[in-house]
């Protein structure tokens, strides 16, 4: 596939395919995009675990995904389903995390590689990703050239990771009206700018990282690069909880100003994309009780993307948090891939 830095990259991927007969035409494709399993730990890939996550569930996250891709398989769907660009053992070049562009190339590098095979094929086909994976799908539509032929019919993001800076601020505000768990919410908020801070690194290896992060936060840059995102998280939380908040040396209060991550979150978050229209049908589904993604944040970017004349739905589920939304959503997510596919 072409890399972040426009040369070519060897990449994988997975393609799961229905038994028994194919429909005329071939089966229809969903090509699932996974969440965040790290930000820089290349085996973290969904190809080398067997839950299919790049190891959240054997870190303590129980992600769904192997339930989710078997699903849509039962259904009567072939799944492909990319590592992206930079996991997996042929993995060759940094992983760029929460680059748009990088994440639309895997999920159409994969697709064309689906199609090379000898499995009968739809034509159609659709997108769906969960959290980091569910932002990619919301930036997939700008690159569908790129697989001339081949028809996306839908989108679908289950509580999709936007809204960075927002998200930041919000936690902030939990923080101080909730003493008690104020310490969660401020590992939280850290552990996202650092989360952004390593993936504006491997775009921009160049980049600048203090004025982002202070000392305790940069020091645990080789944990988050060496690990699964779970793993960090926690170790964040702790860390966080031993020092207390107010001791410790996390990330500038005007960390999202400086001009590279500026330049950044608009190119890769679709709350800071100026001009963002899915004219693509996309399905959008969100837990209310969902701790890391905020479902006030995902309600106000569905808002304004249909406020713009998107072709969006958005349902958001009472009882879901972050990982019980694939089971919580599924039964709908499948109703809207049959509309658009069959």
């Amino acid at each position: 596939m072409p890399s972040l830095h426009g040369e070519q990259t060897q990449a994988s991927a997975l393609l799961f395919v229905p038994p028994g007969t194919p429909p005329a035409g071939g089966w229809p494709v969903v090509v699932w995009i996974h969440g965040t399993t790290s930000v820089g730990h290349r085996l973290a890939a969904p190809s080398l675990s067997p839950d299919l996550d790049g190891g959240l569930t054997d870190d303590g996250f129980p992600s769904g995904y192997a339930e989710l891709i078997a699903t849509l398989v039962a259904a009567g769907y072939a799944v492909v389903a990319p590592d992206l660009e930079g996991l997996g053992e042929a993995a060759s070049v940094p992983y760029p995390y929460y680059n748009a562009a990088s994440t639309a190339r895997s999920v159409t590098a994969g697709l064309q590689a689906a199609h090379q095979t000898h499995t009968p094929l739809s034509t159609h086909w659709a997108v769906v990703g969960h959290s980091d994976g569910g932002r990619g799908a919301l930036s997939v539509e700008p690159y569908v050239s790129h697989v001339p032929g081949l028809g996306l019919r839908g989108v679908v993001a289950y509580a999709p990771f936007t809204s960075m800076r927002e998200s930041v601020t919000a936690l902030g505000t939990l923080a101080r009206h909730d003493p008690a768990n104020a310490a969660n919410y401020v590992a939280v908020q850290n552990n996202l700018v650092l989360m952004m801070a390593l993936a504006l690194r491997a775009q921009r290896p160049d980049a600048d990282l203090e004025p982002l992060l202070g000392r305790d936060l940069e020091a645990m840059i080789p944990a988050y690069q060496s690990q699964g995102i779970f793993k960090s998280v926690i170790g964040m939380m702790q860390h966080v909880g031993t020092v207390k908040p107010e001791n410790f040396a996390g990330f500038h209060p005007e960390w999202h100003n400086d001009p590279d991550m500026q330049t950044f979150l608009t190119a890769n978050d679709p709350a800071e994309m100026p001009d963002l229209v899915l004219n693509i049908p996309t399905l959008i589904v969100q837990g209310a009780m969902d701790e890391f993604v905020l479902e006030p944040l995902t309600t106000a970017l569905a808002t304004r993307l249909k406020d713009a004349g998107s072709a969006v739905t958005y349902q958001v589920y009472p009882e879901a948090t972050h990982g019980s939304i694939v089971q919580a959503a599924t039964p709908d997510v499948l109703k809207f891939l049959n509309s658009r596919l069959r």
